[in-house]
């Protein structure tokens, strides 16, 4: 095995026109810091001219020198290297005119390795900021953003085509947008991320989406969206043959938040300056989550000491005090129970008896969120009958918030975005 192919292992180095001396490598202090230098020469028989497009036959083409480029390499021992590479020059007899050898390994007028931009960007994947990036491959900041924006122009979405079921959704990506949240969507099945949109608009959505043919748009099956009026519209124009979903963490979040307001709302009616309604004032404050915890999973067994109670008793005896306080936090918690018991077992039925049923007495925030799921009784029927959730795609939105927090923030909304296409893009196994 000659000298030259270990050295192109070493250094990963594929292109067969560069060639080694034998004392191709040194150590020298540039800038106050170790630098390993590698010394090389590439030449070839170039098959015709670049500028006059002559081809190369008796003698037309003639060596005419060298020229030396410091190109960057991937660092060794985490000590900067450069492959001081000395390009053949050529004379064209025809044109007179001149032109340097050209390698696979370097980009025209560049002198950064391609292996280097590989290398960032595999670690554009990872979660990590540019600045570390950069620092890893002592190059500029400016540069790691020149090869994002190279990359993420190639993850941008072609518009060619739509899965049969998509998620909708929105997180707060940077300040520089018109809206303060960001629509975001993916595919209900895979959960690949398909596209980011700096606002979530309907103006916005609507000239997005009519980019795609109507033959896609009517593929898709279903949307699974929260109960944003802007996803319900656009669903009904856009695409003809979807089932709007309604995610049920939302459904969810809208009664429990209605009966958190409400035993807020009660609580400031106490007269804190009373003992005894201060007692009253303390327990509600921090027996809160048994209050919004399944009635079927509240604890009636375990009996334990509660310092506010100042005796031995279970969490079911805690909630029946705190009911016992207001009749109206009572009938809002009655009701809580009866909405989350019927969307538990799926069941359409049950869930359109107690929302037909009189609920005089129930506060107006529990009120506000009957007459909501009265308005979107039809989508929660679609919600029962499937099992597609945005669950997916709110940990796809916890990464996103993580990559936003590496980095300290963005300001340029593309950036953001690219960085996030790359971030979710399949990694390959080698670089």
């Amino acid at each position: 095995m000659s000298l030259t192919h270990c050295i192109r292992t070493l250094i990963d180095l594929k292109d067969k026109n560069i060639s080694f001396p034998e004392n191709y490598c040194e150590e020298r202090v540039i800038k106050g810091r170790r630098t390993k230098l590698i010394y090389a020469t590439l030449t070839y028989k170039p098959v015709c001219c670049i500028r006059c497009g002559c081809l190369n036959t008796h003698f037309s083409i003639v060596k005419n020198g060298f020229l030396t480029s410091n190109i960057k390499w991937i660092s060794t021992t985490h000590f900067p290297t450069y492959l001081v590479l000395k390009k053949q020059r050529f004379l064209c007899r025809e044109c007179q005119g001149s032109f340097l050898a050209e390698s696979m390994e370097i980009a025209k007028h560049c002198f950064i390795s391609n292996r280097v931009k590989q290398s960032i960007d595999f670690e554009l994947e990872d979660n990590s900021s540019r600045k570390d990036s950069a620092k890893r491959h002592f190059i500029s900041d400016t540069t790691v953003l020149r090869v994002l924006v190279a990359r993420g122009k190639s993850c941008l979405n072609g518009f060619d085509s739509l899965p049969a079921h998509l998620c909708f959704d929105e997180f707060k990506s940077v300040k520089r947008v018109e809206g303060k949240m960001s629509f975001i969507y993916c595919d209900a099945i895979t959960h690949g991320l398909i596209d980011i949109l700096p606002d979530r608009k309907l103006i916005t959505l609507r000239a997005h989406f009519l980019r795609y043919s109507l033959k896609e748009r009517s593929k898709v099956q279903s949307i699974v969206v929260d109960m944003n009026a802007g996803y319900f519209t656009l669903a009904k124009e856009l695409f003809p043959n979807a089932k709007v979903i309604i995610d049920r963490f939302h459904l969810v979040q809208l009664l429990t938040v209605a009966l958190n307001k409400t035993r807020i709302q009660l609580m400031n009616q106490f007269k804190r300056w009373k003992p005894e309604e201060m007692k009253d004032y303390r327990k509600l404050k921090r027996y809160w989550k048994l209050l919004l915890q399944d009635s079927q999973k509240v604890n009636y067994t375990d009996y334990q000491y509660h310092r506010l109670f100042r005796k031995v008793m279970p969490h079911s005896e805690i909630v029946d005090y705190l009911l016992s306080l207001n009749s109206t936090l009572k009938a809002t918690y009655t009701c809580y129970q009866d909405l989350l018991y019927a969307m538990s077992q799926n069941n359409s039925d049950l869930l359109e008896s107690v929302l037909s049923s009189p609920h005089e007495q129930v506060s107006d925030y529990m009120s506000t969120a009957l007459q909501t799921l009265r308005k979107h009784e039809e989508r929660i029927r679609n919600t029962f009958q499937s099992k597609r959730s945005n669950g997916p795609l709110e940990g796809s939105i916890n990464k996103i918030k993580v990559i936003k927090r590496t980095a300290y923030g963005y300001t340029n909304f593309l950036n953001y975005k690219y960085r996030i296409l790359i971030s979710f893009q399949e990694k390959e196994k080698t670089i």
